[in-house]
């Protein structure tokens, strides 16, 4: 069966999440290695996977894409926008790698360039915004890479090995974008003149 690519890139697509990536969640919640990066600290069966697979795809808020990698045509993780808030024009960034093979490897980078891409471009929102933990350097990086800037501190935002861990709050606005891109459209959302 051919799967169909929603948006694509050099090394990844995004596609549509299926009811058959849940396997691929499930693993990579209860990685270890994954869970480290989530901060994930219980573990989950498939059919609570499923669940909340479900929920988020049936969420008005919420739009959800599986990131597959172009080569192998494997799905290794997940992306999305979430709490989206039409009035507003904002909505939170979302995106996990659930097979530590392909970490370190540009897909993050890309898939999160891709969304930044369609969020302003198609869903015509004005500021993307997202939550890192302060001691990852290399996810604070790669969000900068695609024009996010440090906005704020949650102080002690979440406990992980016994002591309380500082994130923070990055962004990503409408007019930085096109400023980066080049790109028209920075003025804001498309009205007519009347």
């Amino acid at each position: 069966m051919m799967l169909p690519k929603f948006l694509c890139g050099g090394k990844v697509y995004l596609r549509p999440a299926m009811e058959s990536d849940a396997e691929l969640v499930w693993y990579g919640k209860n990685n270890p290695d994954v869970r480290e990066t989530l901060f994930l600290f219980t573990p989950l069966t498939l059919e609570q996977v499923r669940t909340e697979l479900a929920a988020w795809v049936s969420s008005k808020e919420t739009v959800l894409l599986t990131i597959c990698e172009q080569e192998e045509d494997r799905a290794v993780g997940q992306t999305a926008f979430v709490r989206i808030d039409p009035v507003s024009r904002a909505a939170v960034f979302y995106i996990a790698i659930y097979d530590p093979l392909y970490w370190s490897k540009g897909y993050g980078g890309e898939a999160t360039r891709l969304m930044v891409q369609y969020g302003f471009e198609l869903l015509n929102l004005n500021r993307i915004q997202l939550h890192v933990a302060s001691e990852n350097v290399h996810g604070v990086q790669a969000y900068e890479r695609a024009g996010f800037k440090q906005e704020g501190v949650l102080r002690q935002a979440m406990y992980h090995h016994d002591r309380y861990v500082d994130f923070y709050i990055m962004a990503i606005l409408r007019e930085e974008y096109y400023a980066r891109s080049g790109k028209s459209g920075a003025s804001g959302s498309r009205r007519q003149d009347r």
